[in-house]
């Protein structure tokens, strides 16, 4: 079983990848967040390059790529596969901002079946076996009408691994992710396939895995809410109340060694909040409430500290 970290705009950066290593719970893959490419602007954003330059953990990292144009997809993975620490690049397929999309960018690409055929086909003509992988959903409005076709171009592409979101754009997070498209994919694909979507416990993890006869898992906003998913599915007990407060310490942490003296304390709270909006089902309403409005990092700790929701 493989694990990779999904990709999660400002969520998943270089503090969360530095926390999962100090906690000792760790995927097999990172995958950064997605570093935008058009044809006027190159797509070297810093705090993306950050997560390669600057990450500590040893493991493989894959530098994720959106965009439309597959000339500046090629020029743009060029320059990422000659950085030390990438081990591949990964095509955004999936991501359903509708900023993104609106370039056609992201799950947008799953509208435009042509020119996704031509961004994967160009990927895949420069890259190296081995450095290309896809992370799609599975169609724009209907997996049932749209997956077929999406499948028989990734055959067409044979890229070296796919990450399915077994959800469409339409749905965004919503709705029960259909998981038997990932089972028709693994069937399909000579390559590997990484289901993805809700996945936060061992329990969710095994049944996926039994349904879907997938190579792995990618985890994103699972392992935001219970960093030690990654360990548990190694076999390790559920985090005690002791270790979530640590990691919310190392995150306060880590977080404030990113933002150094950039950022206020007002704004360092606020740059918690965007890994805590996927925790705060495990605290009470009142300390919810309470984290929401948080200004000091002192007293988000000791919110942090208090007893979670029964």
């Amino acid at each position: 079983m493989q694990l990779a970290l999904a990709p999660m705009q400002d969520v998943t950066d270089l503090a969360f990848m530095r926390v999962l290593h100090r906690l000792g719970s760790l995927p097999d893959v990172l995958v950064t967040p997605y570093f935008r490419s058009t044809p006027t602007t190159c797509a070297m954003a810093e705090h993306n390059l950050r997560c390669i330059d600057e990450n500590e953990t040893g493991l493989p990292i894959l530098a994720q790529l959106a965009g439309s144009d597959a000339a500046a997809l090629v020029r743009d993975a060029a320059a990422l596969l000659e950085r030390p620490g990438v081990s591949g690049i990964n095509l955004n397929a999936g991501c359903p901002s509708p900023l993104v999309n609106r370039h056609g960018a992201g799950a947008g690409l799953l509208r435009e079946l042509p020119r996704f055929r031509e961004v994967l086909l160009a990927l895949r003509q420069m890259l190296p076996q081995g450095k290309f992988s896809v992370k799609t959903r599975l169609g724009w409005e209907s997996a049932e009408e749209e997956f077929p076709a999406l499948l028989h171009l990734l055959e067409e592409a044979h890229p070296d691994a796919v990450m399915l979101h077994a959800r469409t754009r339409r749905q965004l997070y919503g709705g029960r992710p259909a998981m038997n498209y990932v089972q028709q994919a693994v069937q399909q694909l000579a390559c590997p396939v990484l289901a993805n979507g809700d996945i936060c416990t061992p329990q969710e993890a095994a049944a996926c895995l039994h349904h879907t006869g997938a190579a792995g898992l990618m985890i994103g906003r699972g392992a935001v809410r219970n960093p030690y998913l990654f360990r548990q599915l190694r076999g390790e007990p559920p985090p005690s109340r002791e270790e979530m407060q640590r990691y919310y310490a190392l995150l306060l942490e880590e977080t404030g060694r990113i933002l150094g003296p950039h950022r206020t304390e007002k704004g360092h709270c606020n740059r918690m909040k965007k890994y805590l909006a996927f925790c705060y089902p495990d605290f009470s309403p009142e300390q919810e409430y309470a984290l929401r409005r948080c200004t000091s990092t002192a007293e988000m700790l000791r919110l942090l500290s208090l007893p979670a929701r029964v």
